[in-house]
């Protein structure tokens, strides 16, 4: 007779750890943003707000992972972050300023996450809906 192997729940072991690792990106994140910029990011233009956007999606899908029950606080958290690290490297270092632009990106990462999360979600939801 076989015996069932126990499998772990991926999804759960993540949802677990993700509040410390939430708290961990932000740490990182702050650091980055808050170090001397030493050259330019790239030939590209508008490449640092891409990044920005990046950043703050990737903060926002492990935010919500570790929080979804207060993914409006989360949201309004995460932007007010923006504002407050913008601030910070306009007010303690010599080769970075505060931008709104930057600000505006961050923002659009967290609603484009957002955005990617409700249709996951209602994808979801269809799912079960036909499974039944």
């Amino acid at each position: 007779m076989l015996k069932k192997i126990p499998t772990k729940n991926h999804t759960a072991n993540l949802q677990s750890i993700s509040p410390y690792l939430f708290w961990v990106l932000i740490a990182i994140v702050t650091a980055l943003l808050l170090m001397e910029q030493r050259t330019s990011i790239g030939e590209f233009l508008h490449l640092d707000k891409i990044i920005h956007a990046i950043i703050f999606a990737s903060l926002t899908a492990i935010g919500y992972l570790a929080y979804s029950k207060h993914s409006l606080w989360l949201y309004l958290g995460l932007s007010a972050y923006g504002i407050i690290t913008e601030l910070l490297q306009d007010a303690y270092t010599i080769t970075r300023h505060a931008s709104i632009y930057d600000w505006m990106a961050g923002t659009a990462g967290i609603l484009l996450c957002i955005l990617v999360l409700n249709i996951l979600k209602k994808q979801s939801t269809m799912k079960r809906s036909h499974v039944r």
